[in-house]
């Protein structure tokens, strides 16, 4: 297995995987739309500070080593991989997607196509870590829209971390209504 070390801290990531996962303290209607949860580990201890570091301290060049974390869990059974998006002013801020670099380095390693484009976030909302369970549904509800046809796809949905599952439940549901077969989760951590 991969195990980089944190550019912040220099600490080894070590990681377990939490495959296949059906199961969890979501939302009911989480897995209605969400066929599997793969992650590469816990959101906790050098994990978590990693993340930390490349999500909110800029620190963009970890996210490769992350993704090659995230790409040593078994392959899920897809046909496209797709990043959980960020809204254009998100964007601009962080000036990087970490969803879309996690997805670049697991398409490399599992041989899968990645779209960029297929999934759009249309609604610039709060951050949901500053949010508490019941207000992270609302925050994202309407905020994904797919902009192209999805119709009988296996699609791997790509975020870097889940914690209640309201971001992927959200962008799972826009995809099964644009007609896709499946959605799997997968994360590089889960809380």
């Amino acid at each position: 297995m991969y195990s980089p070390f944190c550019e912040c801290c220099w600490r080894k990531i070590e990681g377990f995987s939490l495959h296949k996962i059906t199961t969890g303290k979501f939302h009911s209607d989480f897995w209605k739309y969400v066929d599997s949860l793969n992650s590469f580990g816990a959101y906790e201890g050098v994990l978590k500070e990693a993340i930390h570091c490349f999500k909110y301290g800029g620190i963009k060049r970890i996210g490769k080593q992350l993704g090659r974390l995230l790409s040593s869990i078994t392959a899920p059974d897809v046909e496209i991989l797709i990043p959980v998006p960020l809204h254009i002013n998100k964007l601009r801020q962080r000036q990087f997607n970490q969803s879309a670099i996690l997805a670049k380095e697991c398409a490399k390693a599992w041989k899968i196509p990645l779209s960029l484009s297929i999934l759009v976030k249309i609604k610039n909302t709060l951050d949901q870590a500053s949010l508490d369970a019941k207000d992270r549904l609302n925050n994202v509800k309407m905020a994904y829209q797919v902009i192209t046809l999805v119709k009988g796809l296996k699609i791997g949905l790509i975020d870097d971390v889940v914690t209640t599952g309201a971001t992927l439940m959200e962008c799972a549901k826009e995809l099964k209504k644009a007609g896709a077969k499946e959605v799997h989760a997968i994360t590089l951590a889960r809380a």
